[in-house]
């Protein structure tokens, strides 16, 4: 038997009504739910039942994709499996800090209502965009980007696999990293329908607004290794604050974050959040990893099972 990691999704996945099927199988959880609204200001439970578009705004989707993130991993602690490590990609990466008990619920959830305007706002004076490249190496699209670089900021925002590279920044810059990608054989250049440049240097002002919000916040040593997007390293915890501050304006580095876990000895992932999408990238990273998620409460029954028959139910 493996070494087991628990991957957390990060927005991207959001869908009207999430989470709410683990209130109806644990009802307890309603206080979670209530707290959440408190903090965030609005009636979290109206928002998810809308027919409205605000759960695909950055405001929103981020606080309440970890929010019903965290309702599924309270579903999953039910299980009694032992974890010996958290990731998360983009905002995934609250969770796992969370998950960790590096922050309470409250604290992770106060500083994503934070984080999230704080990126709303930086979008809005310093307006950009993403694209997904796909069929290149990371490094081609390294070049790419530099060479793009002419016409402005742009830099590969997202590693998300050996074949998919996500690149980020001011609109000039990324459509001409685009007709580059083409040239260059890729298999799709597309832009992404977000809201702004993230994890560019067009983020950094809201990297600077974090750092100064989170420097009182109380926190613990992790109690599993938490691998961060910026270094695809376990962290260390005196670099928590610099490495929450890099993260919104630094590249993700998620394909090396999987690759440097596998060297480490896990051998087993599961997905916890809104959407498979992770999953889909650890396959593609590496075929020989075992691979599941957690989405849905339905999704809970066939975890069970695959927990037990690769040996970690206990």
């Amino acid at each position: 038997m493996g070494k087991l990691a628990v991957i957390f999704a990060g927005q991207g996945s959001q869908y009207p009504n999430m989470g709410l099927d683990y209130l109806e199988n644990q009802p307890q959880l309603k206080k979670k739910i209530d707290t959440a609204s408190n903090i965030l200001g609005f009636d979290v439970i109206e928002v998810l039942t809308s027919n409205d578009s605000r759960i695909n705004e950055t405001i929103y989707t981020q606080p309440l994709v970890f929010l019903v993130t965290m309702l599924a991993y309270e579903q999953f602690k039910n299980l009694n499996v032992s974890i010996d490590a958290v990731a998360g990609f983009s905002l995934g990466e609250y969770s796992a800090l969370y998950a960790s008990e590096i922050y309470t619920f409250e604290a992770t959830l106060d500083m994503i209502k934070m984080r999230s305007l704080a990126m709303h706002q930086c979008s809005n004076k310093h307006p950009g965009k993403m694209a997904a490249i796909l069929g290149l190496s990371s490094s081609v699209v390294d070049l790419i980007c530099e060479e793009a670089s002419s016409d402005g900021i742009v830099v590969s925002a997202n590693y998300n696999s050996p074949v998919q590279v996500v690149i980020s920044g001011e609109e000039h810059a990324v459509l001409k990293a685009i007709d580059l990608a083409k040239q260059k054989g890729a298999k799709r250049a597309i832009m992404l329908n977000v809201s702004g440049a993230f994890h560019s240097p067009l983020m950094r002002e809201a990297g600077d607004d974090l750092a100064l919000y989170i420097k009182d916040i109380a926190y613990k040593e992790p109690i599993f290794p938490i691998y961060m997007n910026t270094t695809a390293k376990p962290l260390i915890i005196d670099n928590l604050h610099q490495e929450m501050k890099k993260q919104i304006q630094s590249s993700v580095y998620f394909e090396q974050t999987i690759k440097q876990m596998i060297e480490d000895g896990f051998t087993h992932f599961i997905e916890i959040g809104p959407g498979n999408v992770i999953s889909g990238l650890i396959k593609k990273i590496d075929l020989n990893s075992h691979v599941s998620h957690l989405d849905k409460l339905s999704d809970l029954d066939a975890l069970k099972g695959w927990l037990e028959n690769h040996g970690f139910n206990k």
